[in-house]
């Protein structure tokens, strides 16, 4: 018991991703990822005549109830299944590949690196609280639920600052390990 207990003690989500972080899984979370952005959302998006929400990087309650009445009630019911279905692994998918990502970068187990690594799970959390309000607000139309609205909107800007933050540290520490592997090559 005592033993359990110990090892337990010592589990952090960072111990956890050091020990399944592998290129392999990167690559198979990359091949995912595209088969998300190249395949499965243009399949559901259609036309693409109308954006969704979660493209935005903020609306008001005014300007998401004009967006999604303009949808019509096929495509309310299809993005709603999206955003429950699709817009859930998604997010699941590029936030585990980020922080896989940058677990290879860096080498460190510091706090501070920890924390960088952990930074794509909380796109994750604001990305799926951002679905849970637009899938609110598609079942619920043709009622207003302003409130859901602007916490909605506030969900999708904070998962965009995160989201970039990530994808310009991983940018960063990618490319000054590739200038680090030039320098040794060179030597």
């Amino acid at each position: 018991m005592h033993d359990n207990q110990q090892s337990y003690s010592q589990f952090t989500p960072c111990s956890w991703m050091n020990r399944i972080a592998r290129p392999a899984l990167l690559m198979v979370l990359i091949a995912l990822y595209l088969v998300f952005v190249l395949v499965l959302f243009p399949a559901f998006a259609g036309d693409g005549e109308v954006a969704p929400l979660d493209l935005k990087f903020s609306y008001s309650a005014e300007e998401a109830y004009q967006q999604i009445e303009s949808y019509g009630p096929e495509i309310r019911h299809s993005y709603a299944i999206s955003a429950s279905t699709l817009d859930v692994a998604y997010p699941l998918t590029y936030s585990l590949m980020f922080s896989v990502w940058l677990t290879l970068l860096l080498k460190s187990n510091s706090k501070p690196s920890c924390m960088i690594r952990m930074l794509p799970f909380v796109v994750l959390v604001f990305d799926l609280l951002e679905n849970s309000g637009i899938v609110v607000m598609l079942l619920n139309f043709p009622e207003r639920l302003d409130r859901v609205a602007t916490a909605t909107s506030m969900a999708t800007s904070f998962k965009w600052v995160f989201a970039g933050s990530v994808i310009l540290l991983t940018l960063g520490y990618s490319l000054y390990r590739l200038v680090q592997f030039l320098q040794r090559s060179v030597k």
